[in-house]
């Protein structure tokens, strides 16, 4: 199946191998919650004439390598990248194509990318490398200029609700999906893995540290239970809103937060905004996040006074 938002891609891809066109690499790029490695395995389908690829990414066909972050890693080692080049190198089993996906190639240390720049350069025959990353400023130039970029956008909220109606009924998909920035399956996913009230708990958070109430460092070990990127969304999408409410002068109700910031000077709510995206633009796995969390949480104590202009807290 190909999301509604993927269809013009997949449309490339089609006509490409039609063409007999098709690159010895793609990059698709592209926030998350697109469906990108979902995309990457249908591609892999295509090619390899319908492998049972089960929704786990369990790798079921012998012409098919898929790379990934393993025992809880938080990057792509080298070793790894090494062990899938070598592999490319074998004749294929079917006697046809061979495709690597490599989801999150964002998660490569440099060795690791470094490492598959030889075969980038000199790709064996019939052999596809799909990297699929979610930040554009990751990955060496010397990677990304060798794949054939393939941008995956955000739809258009009418058509990623409608296909939330249709998938899901009876949720509240349009607080969902501004929560997950407009990413479908993000706002799905959310829903399915419990989290769809947890922008309450946040707020409920964050209200508490501001009025004295609870421990920044003792919130930020709670939230460091949830995946890095659900608090980080919450914390720049919320900002977002207030920013937006306090220079339109309406009141969305973000996250019952008006009262705790109504007094705030809004450039340090934009100084705010730069220290969130400035960590969330490097979610490589090199920063703590727990430690990241506590930095970003501790200003609310004096109601962002000790952010820094320029950035910086």
């Amino acid at each position: 199946m190909i999301f509604p938002w993927q269809k013009d891609v997949w449309q490339q891809i089609e006509r490409a191998i039609e063409r007999d066109r098709l690159p010895h690499a793609l990059m698709l790029e592209g926030p998350a919650g697109l469906g990108k490695g979902h995309f990457a395995r249908r591609v892999a389908d295509r090619l390899l004439g319908n492998p049972d690829l089960d929704p786990d990414g369990a790798v079921t066909h012998p012409d098919l390598r898929l790379v990934g972050l393993v025992d809880e890693r938080r990057q792509i080692t080298v070793d790894q990248i090494r062990e899938l080049c070598a592999a490319l190198t074998l004749t294929s089993h079917a006697g046809g194509h061979k495709v690597a996906i490599i989801d999150p190639a964002d998660r490569m240390n440099i060795n690791a990318a470094n490492s598959l720049l030889k075969t980038l350069e000199e790709p064996t025959p019939d052999t596809l490398l799909i990297l699929v990353r979610s930040r554009l400023d990751t990955l060496p130039a010397t990677v990304a200029s060798r794949c054939r970029r393939m941008r995956f956008a955000t739809p258009a909220t009418e058509q990623a609700l409608d296909w939330l109606l249709n998938t899901a009924p009876d949720h509240d998909w349009s607080r969902l999906l501004a929560g997950a920035d407009g990413a479908p399956l993000a706002a799905l996913a959310a829903v399915e893995q419990g989290r769809d009230q947890l922008e309450e708990h946040f707020a409920a958070d964050l209200r508490a540290i501001v009025a004295g109430r609870k421990d920044p460092l003792q919130v930020a070990a709670e939230w460091n239970k949830n995946p890095s990127w659900v608090t980080l969304r919450w914390l720049s999408s919320t900002v977002c809103l207030l920013i937006r409410e306090r220079m339109t002068g309406t009141d969305q109700t973000a996250s019952n937060l008006q009262t705790e910031t109504k007094h705030l000077p809004l450039e340090r709510l934009f100084w705010y905004l730069d220290e969130i995206q400035m960590v969330m633009s490097r979610q490589d796995g090199t920063l703590n996040p727990q430690l990241t969390l506590e930095s970003l949480l501790v200003p609310w104590t004096d109601r962002l006074q000790s952010v820094q202009v320029g950035g910086g807290m």
